[in-house]
């Protein structure tokens, strides 16, 4: 292989380095010297739109007779190599932004790519050419291979590889990563950097200044805001029994009769919790390995490979579909890692376990089952969430005031869930009422919060009568097209799937009621359950109870 970067041969005096110095001293460097060495070879030019017009007009005539004379008259015989040019000029028609992780508005064509291509070169070159090959932007599988062979390489740096370390990704913090390392105009080179600058150069930082424990450590990494952060935690420490009256009866408790969502809320690391998160993990390896969900994914990459796929209206909801199906996957086999990790080998005989890994492996199997639940249903996947408080007959300062805490309750619900929220709009509530304006991402994001849509109703004791603050809630489907380019362009995309959300305000359903005095109660009318833990509730523990 012969390989020439094309980006050094941009002066009509860079011609010499392909045929050859002036005068009589050759350095055997020259492109024909070495094809004449081994006629058989495979000649790279990489990023050749990069060179000087001259040196495209000097392969003219390679491409045309198959053959090179140098500065001294020797011919070299090219009909045996295989040239390959590469070329960015596709890249400057990906203006609207990419799809996956960059969600704004993009259509691609290789048509553009031809017609720019066609801008770029004379007709007499680009007819020289045997194949041009157009490659399509990166999808969100492959974004995800990448970005998992460069973590793998990460930890096997010098610095790494010789500490007795096991490393669990969460999904928010994979996905941060993705936002950070790909975009539409530099696809992934920036991933490495993303890579140094939001784990590893934190992380070296911890180990200087000598704040890393000593032995084998799990080393949770996971999104907090536009950061990653590290934990670490002893896998040999035994988590603490339950201590109480019924601390015997958790330690031997029933399996089957544990609730995902009650060992995320409450888990004690009892053997019971660990045997039941090892049965709801195989049912949904189950899920996902069985021939129902890969056809269906097989169909989704297939339809990618079809004529005209890239122009469709329906590609979006196709790529979505794949990216979400993938995204299900690896969430479980991170918790499949975690639990071999956690009750694997010498720990198999334990009664008790570190409680908050465990509940953290609860957290990871809820919601990816929550999304397969969801992906079986066909049901949408991401959401718009709209708090807004009620004024019809109601106190407007109790209502803001109310609407803000519940907003409260869905950003604190969003960030224990490791979702990816961000705020689309805020308005403070004064002369209109109260309004937030959410788009949410992650493992059952729509499946979670469907049943919110609602009144939520604030009771409120006074002299003998129940005063009322009411906010209503909407939750609606985000779409798989991207949003519409510019700032506001999220925004608008949820206001107008709101606008599509015929139901009448007054129709809606009462959600929950919250009442703080005398004593705290909390009733759910949708889930059909009832609490004194107000605080848990309002904490973002709704969807638990």
């Amino acid at each position: 292989m012969i390989r020439l970067d094309m980006s050094e041969l941009q002066t009509p005096e860079s011609l010499d380095r392909l045929l050859g110095e002036r005068g009589d001293a050759m350095d055997g460097t020259a492109l024909g010297q070495a094809v004449r060495r081994q006629p058989f070879s495979l000649l790279l030019l990489d990023e050749f739109e990069k060179a000087h017009p001259t040196i495209w007009d000097l392969f003219l005539q390679v491409f045309d007779d198959g053959r090179l004379t140098d500065r001294r008259g020797n011919t070299a015989d090219f009909r045996h190599t295989i040239v390959i040019m590469t070329s960015n000029l596709g890249a400057a028609v990906q203006t609207g932004g990419g799809i996956g992780f960059a969600r704004q508005a993009f259509s691609f064509s290789p048509a553009a790519v031809q017609k720019v291509l066609g801008e770029s070169f004379r007709p007499e070159f680009l007819n020289r050419i045997d194949r041009v090959v157009v490659f399509r932007p990166l999808g969100p599988s492959l974004m995800r291979e990448l970005l998992h062979k460069e973590l793998a390489g990460v930890l096997h740096r010098r610095g790494l590889r010789n500490r007795q370390w096991a490393v669990e990704w969460e999904e928010s913090a994979l996905d941060l990563l993705l936002r950070k390392g790909f975009s539409p105009e530099l696809g992934a080179r920036p991933l490495r950097r993303a890579v140094e600058r939001y784990f590893l150069a934190p992380l070296a930082l911890t180990i200087v200044n000598r704040e890393v424990p000593e032995g084998d450590q799990f080393l949770f990494v996971r999104a907090e805001g536009d950061a990653l952060e590290v934990e670490f935690v002893d896998p040999d420490a035994a988590g603490e029994p339950p201590a109480g009256p019924e601390a015997a009866a958790a330690l031997a408790g029933d399996a089957a009769a544990l609730r995902l969502e009650d060992i995320v809320l409450d888990g004690e690391g009892t053997r019971a919790e660990l045997d039941a998160l090892e049965a709801e993990y195989e049912h949904l390896r189950g899920v996902i390995e069985a021939d129902a969900w890969r056809e269906r994914k097989a169909a989704a990459l297939a339809a990618m490979a079809a004529p005209g796929f890239w122009d469709s209206p329906g590609r979006f909801a196709t790529l979505g579909l794949a990216e979400a199906m993938d995204r299900i996957e690896a969430g479980l086999d991170t918790a499949g890692s975690l639990l071999n990790r956690l009750a694997g080998g010498a720990r198999a005989d334990r009664t008790h376990f570190p409680r908050d890994l465990v509940r953290r492996l609860a957290q990871q199997l809820y919601l990816v089952g929550e999304a397969c639940e969801g992906m079986a249903e066909d049901r949408p996947r991401d959401a718009f969430l709209m708090v807004r408080a009620s004024r019809s007959g109601e106190d407007a300062a109790a209502s803001d005031a109310f609407a803000r805490r519940i907003g409260e309750m869905y950003r604190a619900w969003a960030k224990k869930r490791r979702m990816h929220l961000d705020v689309l709009d805020e308005t403070a509530g004064s002369s209109e009422p109260y309004r937030l304006l959410l788009a949410v991402g992650g493992f059952g994001a729509y499946t979670i919060l469907e049943p919110e849509a609602g009144y939520h109703v604030l009771e409120m004791p006074d002299d003998g009568r129940t005063r009322r603050a009411r906010v209503l809630v909407r939750v609606a489907p985000q779409p798989e097209a991207p949003p519409p380019a510019g700032r506001n362009g999220p925004r608008e995309q949820a206001l107008r799937a709101f606008a599509r959300d015929k139901k009448d305000d007054d129709a809606r359903v009462i959600v929950r009621r919250y009442r703080e005095q005398p004593s705290p109660l909390v009733r759910d009318g949708v889930r059909g359950w009832r609490t004194g833990r107000i605080d848990l509730v309002l904490g973002g523990d709704f969807d638990l109870l």
